[in-house]
């Protein structure tokens, strides 16, 4: 896999360097709004030099203006971890499209005289994926743009490299969140992408899709009185949204509604929720095995506006009381989203593995249909 950053003007020294070099030979012009252009941002630079300048100053500009350094990255993998990095570098003075399709073209010439760049701290391809889905796979090699001073954003391809051979299934730039469903990686197949859908703007409106990819199916069929198929739904809910907090661990059902969930009022714990959850996915009945040796205590559900109660020596739930104690828990995990950004890295890895009604494969021609 092949990725690309667009390059900008990177050095604010060398930038002001620029623009007293410029200012001394008499050149102005509007050289300012340029830089903003290029930039996509005010640099922080004198607003009193307001530039102005003739046919010279925007041939340097469409030139590139001075050389730069330019970076080819390979990425090591062994066993899916990556522990360090190999790099090669070229002093050019082109545009950014030129640098990159040359960069491009020395992949194999320049991983056989790359230099080799111990990580101090390793990642996972899944680590890596997740974050380049976020804009953020640079950040993990980001550790040798800062020993070699290569400024701020450095033009760089990177390549992922496994047994020494790379691996460039296609090409995208640094930031493209769109790595997996592309239309020139899954030829007659069209899906649609969770991470793009639902982001808007900067943020990812993950309540819209939790609703989508849980809740919309349990309302239906509750409304419809299919009681049984909706708690289904319901439970295996709650086993999803624990693995995505806390990943293929044991015991994580009980601990996620320990952590966000308040059932109290309903008379249950999360260990009696299990073992109900147990009975019913797996032989729909209330039985589970720690159940049926009496180790637990058997509880169901009912549909009703009682928090619970006792009939026949079985303990009944409000069905529509675990929904809401679900729903404001989904509310009080969210919010943690927002104290801890790093969490969306394991989000979007863990959540790039589930499936849902709402992301059907389409195929689009015979051939990938095996028609």
């Amino acid at each position: 896999m092949s990725a690309v950053q667009a390059a900008r003007v990177r050095d604010r020294t060398l930038l002001s360097l620029y623009l007293c070099q410029l200012r001394t030979k008499g050149i102005y012009q509007h050289f300012v709004v340029e830089i903003i252009r290029r930039l996509g941002r005010v640099p922080r630079l004198p607003l009193s030099i307001t530039l102005s300048c003739g046919s010279q100053l925007m041939q340097l500009l469409e030139r590139g203006g001075m050389k730069e350094v330019i970076y080819n990255i390979f990425l090591m993998w062994e066993d899916n971890v990556c522990s360090a990095i190999r790099y090669a570098t070229h002093e050019v003075e082109m545009d950014d499209e030129a640098a990159i399709k040359f960069l491009q073209s020395r992949i194999q010439a320049d991983l056989h005289a790359s230099k080799k760049f111990k990580l101090d701290t390793s990642f996972t391809v899944d680590e890596y994926n997740a974050r380049m889905r976020l804009g953020q796979g640079h950040w993990l090699y980001d550790p040798v743009f800062t020993a070699l001073s290569a400024g701020e954003q450095p033009l760089h391809v990177a390549t992922q490299v496994v047994n020494n051979i790379p691996q460039v299934r296609f090409s995208s730039t640094i930031g493209d969140p769109d790595i997996y469903l592309r239309e020139d990686m899954t030829d007659g197949v069209s899906m649609p992408d969770w991470l793009i859908k639902y982001t808007k703007g900067t943020t990812i409106d993950l309540s819209e899709l939790i609703n989508d990819d849980y809740f919309l199916a349990i309302k239906l069929t509750f409304n419809a009185k299919l009681y049984v198929s909706s708690m289904k739904l319901l439970l295996s809910a709650i086993d999803s949204i624990a693995y995505i907090e806390y990943g293929d661990k044991p015991a994580i059902f009980e601990k996620w509604l320990t952590a966000y969930a308040d059932i109290s009022h309903l008379g249950i714990t999360p260990k009696e929720l299990w073992e109900m959850r147990n009975g019913l996915l797996h032989m729909t009945n209330l039985n589970s095995r720690e159940v049926s040796k009496k180790r637990v205590r058997q509880i169901s559900f009912s549909v009703g506006t009682k928090d619970f109660h006792e009939r026949d020596g079985i303990h009944y739930f409000s069905f529509q009381g675990l929904i809401q104690a679900y729903a404001v828990a989904l509310v009080k995990w969210l919010e943690t989203y927002n104290s801890d950004t790093e969490k969306r890295v394991d989000f979007v890895d863990r959540y790039d593995k589930t499936i849902s009604d709402s992301r059907l494969a389409v195929y689009t021609n015979s051939v990938a249909a095996g028609v």
